[in-house]
Parts: C-alpha cells; sequence; structure tokens
C-alpha cells in the first residue's frame, strides 16, 4: 500500500489557504469605510470606522486531532505578540481573536480560564504563575512567552485577557462562506463558483501586493468593486452587464500617440493622421470605461481579459484566412491590399459578446486598437518581426 508524505511546503501552504478562508469570511462581512490588512499588525486584522481594531492570529494544525493545550507554544506566542502589539497600537477598542483548526483542550488550566465567559484575572494570572514557575527548560522560547505574560501588570494582562475570543473552526468555516453566498440570493447550483471566483480575486491580489512589497490593506469599496465581489453576485444572479453606457462616457485620449505600437500598425496600412488618430482614440475611451467598470464593480478583471481573448480568436480566424498561401516578407501592393481587407473585415465582422450582452461596434473597434497596441494582434503577415 502506497502511503503519501505530506512535505513542509504542502503543509505551509494548507495553513496560507486556511489563512485565506479565515481572511474571506471577515472581507465577506465588511460594512462600508471598514478595511482588512494581511501580515500588517497580525496574521490578519480587522479596522472598524471609529479606528477600532481587532487582531486575528490564524493557527492552522494538519493533525487535527491534536488539541489547543495550555502550555502550547501558539497560544503562548500569540499572547507574546498581542501584548506587544498592544502597546504600539493607540487603540482604546482593541480585540484578539485566536483562530483556530485545533479543538480546544478540555484538561483544567488557564485556556478554560481564558475562555469563560466571566474571567477571573487574579486566577489567570495565578494559573499563569504555576506554568511559569513548572516549565523546566528556562532557555526555550516558550519559557520566554511565558515569562513576559507573567510579568504583565494585572492592567494590562486584564486589557488583553478581557477582549480574547477563540473561535476554533475546522470543517465549517467555508461551509458558512458558502452560507453567505446563498443569503445574498446566489443559486445553489452556482455557490461553489461564486466561491472559488471570489476567493482567486483575493488570493491573486494578495500575491500582487506582496510580489511588490506593498502592505495589503483592503477596504470595502476596494474588495466590493475592483476585487470584483459586487459583479460575481451579479453574474451569479444571471444580472447582464450596461455596455450601452460606453456612448455617453466622455471621450479619452493617449499620451505620447506617435509612439504607439497601433499607431505605427495603423501606418503601415497607409491611414492619414486624422483617421489613425480617431481609432487611438478610441481606443482610449474603450479602455477608460471598461477601467471604470472594473472600479465600480461592474465588471471582473475576468472579463475583461475574455473580452481581449475573445477577441484574439476573431483576430486570429480572419488573419490566417487572409493570408492563406502568402509568405510576405516586405510590404508590396498585394501585400498591403490583404491586410487592409483583413482590417476592414475585422472591425465589421468581429462580435463580442460577455454573458449574452454584445459590445457595442465602436467598443469592439477600440479593444482591437488595444490589441494591437500591447501588441497581441497585427494586420501585417509579418507584424510579429516588426513589432513583438
Amino acid at each position: 500500500m502506497l502511503k503519501t508524505i505530506k512535505t513542509d511546503d504542502e503543509r505551509k501552504s494548507i495553513g496560507f489557504f486556511y489563512q485565506d478562508y479565515v481572511a474571506l469570511k471577515y472581507l465577506m462581512s465588511l460594512n462600508e469605510g471598514e478595511t482588512l490588512g494581511i501580515e500588517v499588525y497580525d496574521d490578519i486584522h480587522h479596522e472598524g470606522i471609529e479606528g477600532n481594531k481587532t487582531l486575528i492570529q490564524v493557527k492552522h494544525s494538519i493533525n487535527e486531532a491534536t488539541n489547543l493545550t495550555n502550555k502550547d507554544v501558539d497560544l503562548w506566542k500569540t499572547l507574546f505578540n498581542w501584548s506587544n502589539m498592544s502597546d504600539s497600537i493607540d487603540d482604546k477598542d482593541l480585540s484578539f481573536h485566536f483562530y483556530t483548526n485545533k479543538p480546544l483542550t478540555k484538561e483544567k488550566g488557564v485556556l478554560e480560564l481564558i475562555t469563560a465567559k466571566s474571567k477571573n484575572i487574579e486566577a489567570i494570572k495565578k494559573e499563569i504563575g504555576l506554568i511559569e514557575a513548572q516549565h523546566e527548560n528556562k532557555d526555550s522560547e516558550l519559557y520566554k512567552y511565558i515569562h513576559h505574560i507573567n510579568s504583565l501588570d494585572t492592567k494590562k494582562l486584564k486589557k488583553i485577557i478581557d477582549n480574547i475570543e477563540f473561535i476554533h473552526d475546522n470543517e465549517k468555516l467555508i461551509q458558512e462562506i458558502k452560507n453567505s453566498l446563498k443569503n445574498m440570493a446566489v443559486p445553489n447550483n452556482k455557490i461553489d463558483d461564486a466561491f472559488h471566483s471570489i476567493l482567486g480575486s483575493f488570493t491573486n491580489y494578495k500575491y500582487n501586493e506582496i510580489k511588490q512589497t506593498n502592505k495589503v490593506e483592503i477596504s470595502y469599496e476596494l474588495f466590493r468593486n475592483k476585487l470584483g465581489f459586487n459583479r460575481t453576485i451579479q453574474l451569479s444572479r444571471n444580472c447582464g452587464i450596461n455596455f450601452d453606457k460606453f456612448h455617453q462616457f466622455d471621450l479619452a485620449y493617449p499620451n505620447d500617440i506617435e509612439n504607439n505600437i497601433s499607431y505605427n500598425q495603423l501606418k503601415d496600412l497607409k491611414f492619414g493622421i486624422r483617421d489613425i488618430t480617431g481609432y487611438c482614440n478610441q481606443m482610449a475611451k474603450t479602455e477608460a470605461f471598461l477601467q471604470q467598470m472594473m472600479d465600480e464593480g461592474e465588471l471582473t478583471g475576468d472579463e475583461y481579459q475574455r473580452i481581449q481573448d475573445i477577441g484574439v480568436g476573431e483576430w486570429s480566424t480572419h488573419h490566417s484566412v487572409t493570408y492563406l498561401g502568402n509568405d510576405f516578407s516586405t510590404v508590396d501592393n498585394e501585400h498591403l491590399e490583404l491586410a487592409l481587407k483583413l482590417y476592414k473585415q475585422l472591425i465589421i465582422e468581429c462580435n463580442i459578446n460577455i454573458d449574452n450582452t454584445p459590445l457595442p461596434k465602436p467598443m469592439i473597434t477600440g479593444t482591437l486598437i488595444k490589441l494591437s497596441d500591447i501588441p497581441r494582434i497585427g494586420w501585417l503577415q509579418n507584424w510579429e518581426d516588426k513589432y513583438k
């Protein structure tokens, strides 16, 4: 019989996923004006409108049968960190959440006292003192944490202990998130897709922010709009996209137009400066409109990418058919004639639909010009040699 042994990296990755699930649960309950931070003050922290903060420590164990004990290093290290953080954060309203998939021990001791509804700070201090006195290895990290907590004065210890909440959660966490989606009128058959879409958007954003060494702090508005939460919910309810607002959108103008690849690709077709400028302006307007839709949560990043991918697919078919049997390396009259034919056909015949909602033709034109600017497409047969 083969046995699967989890590597340290795999164990760590499961812990990271668990932290993401906890973060997502808190993100979905944010109110307007609130923020959630990742690895800023703690694993996760929630900041309310009035500046009140909740520090959230997430501890995950592969061995779910292991209890969180009275002498668990995760417990004492967390208390140690929280006591230090309470010195550096000037908040009158500071609370602490300890999130773990490990069940709490049923043994008598400090955990039972800390998690009791009515907390006896003197009894807790006495129990901490006994744990320190009984600890044999005075050089261990665990002893350092216990000793530090035992050295706190009663007022400071009480400030921490009175505001601690232990949350034991194993398999219920994901289900709670999905129940929240259900309460938002997401149909049962779309809950899993909505969950994975929201989680993916959040983790991608977090990854990119960490990669750029930015602090990960997500506001209500950022999560609901830019990260696409509102749009994902709308899609799950089969709400369409209103692309028609494009016609009332203000015209935008690209910067440094003559250095744009799209400008030079259109110049290859011998278009006049006025026509080229008009098409490039259409590109800028389309991009600005789509960006505004994403910022306002009316379009997701995946939908934006799909618009471009469909455009590339349409172009690929037309480009292959147009140049079938030819191998141009220079621009002669025949090559130019075919390139113009390709451009005109694509502008007229290309159709892009997102969730059964068609893009207006000017938006399709702007998208195609944008694709030539990136560049993912071109009008000449040998466009890649010139522009990639």
